[in-house]
C-alpha cells in the first residue's frame, strides 16, 4: 500500500495498554489508518486505577510535534490528557496552522471519577482549545464540569450542548450518557442537525478505554474522508461490540477488545 491516511493521537501512555496512545493507536491500524502519538505524559496506572503521572516537559511536546508535523502531516488529530496549560499553548499553535481535524476527548476525570488535571488547565482546555475542535466528546461528568451544568434530564444535555456551541464555539459535541433513560446514549449536536443513537446498557466491568477508543474511530474515520455523522455512527457501533467483547486481564477493570470486527 503506497498511500494511507494518518492519524495522530496527543495524549497520555497507559503502559498496559488499556487506555491512552497505546489503545488510541490499536484502533487506528484497526479503521486502516496509519498511527502516529505524541506523548503529553506517563502514567503508572494498571487495571485497578492510576497510580501515578509524570507530566512530559512542554518543550519536548513540542518537539514530538514539529518532529511530525514538518516530516509528514496527519489527516486528522485527536487530544486525551493534557496535563498543562503551556501544553494547551502549544497544541492549539499546531490546530491552528493546519486544516485538518481535530477531535478533542477532554480527560479530566479518572474512571473511578477522581479529577486528574487542575481547574485552571479544564479553563484553559475550555477557552483557548476547545474552539478550534472539530468535535468534542465529553461523558456526563465532564460536560457538567466544563458547562457548569448539572445533568439530570435529556434536555439538560441538551442545554450543555448550546453552552459548547454557542458560548464556548466549538463546531460539534458528542455527549456519551448511560444513567438517564436506561440505554446507553449519544447525542451529537452540530449547529445544524441533532442525532441521538442509543443502544443496551452492556454490564461489564472491562470499559477500560471506552473514551479513548470511541473518540480514535472518530477521529480515524475522518481521517480518511467520512463525515461526522457517518463517523460518529461507526464510532457506537465499534464500541459497542468492544464493550460486549472485554477482556479479562488483570486484578481489576480489564479493557474493552480491540479484536473484534464491524
Amino acid at each position: 500500500m503506497s498511500h494511507i491516511p494518518i492519524a495522530l493521537t496527543v495524549a497520555s501512555n497507559d503502559p498496559t495498554g488499556g487506555s491512552g496512545v497505546i489503545a488510541d493507536i490499536k484502533t487506528f491500524h484497526k479503521f486502516d489508518v496509519f498511527g502516529m502519538a505524541a506523548i503529553t505524559n506517563l502514567t503508572a496506572q494498571n487495571s485497578q486505577g492510576i497510580h501515578e503521572i509524570l507530566e512530559i516537559p512542554p518543550e519536548f511536546l513540542e518537539g514530538q510535534l514539529s518532529s511530525i508535523f514538518s516530516d509528514a502531516i496527519p489527516y486528522a488529530m485527536k487530544s486525551g490528557m493534557i496535563p498543562s496549560a503551556d501544553m494547551v499553548d502549544i497544541i492549539k499553535k499546531y490546530i491552528k496552522g493546519y486544516d485538518i481535524p481535530f477531535v478533542m476527548d477532554p480527560f479530566i476525570f479518572s474512571k473511578e471519577g477522581k479529577r486528574i488535571i487542575t481547574e485552571e488547565v479544564q479553563h484553559k482546555l475550555a477557552t483557548a482549545l476547545l474552539p478550534f475542535a472539530s468535535v468534542v466528546t465529553p461523558n456526563v461528568q465532564e460536560t457538567e464540569a466544563i458547562t457548569g451544568i448539572e445533568i439530570n434530564t435529556e434536555s439538560d444535555i441538551k442545554s450543555a450542548a448550546n453552552v459548547f456551541l454557542k458560548e464556548i464555539g466549538v463546531k460539534s459535541v458528542l455527549i456519551n450518557d448511560s444513567q438517564l433513560t436506561g440505554e446507553a446514549c449519544d447525542y451529537l449536536y452540530t449547529r445544524t442537525k441533532e442525532v441521538k443513537l442509543t443502544g443496551p446498557i452492556i454490564k461489564s466491568k472491562n470499559l477500560r478505554g471506552v473514551g479513548s477508543t470511541f473518540s480514535a474511530v472518530i477521529t480515524a474515520e475522518l481521517a480518511k474522508g467520512q463525515d461526522l455523522e457517518q463517523s460518529f455512527r461507526k464510532a457506537k457501533m465499534f464500541v459497542t461490540k468492544a464493550i460486549e467483547s472485554g477482556i479479562d486481564i488483570g486484578k481489576g477493570n480489564g479493557p474493552i477488545s480491540h479484536f473484534i470486527d464491524l
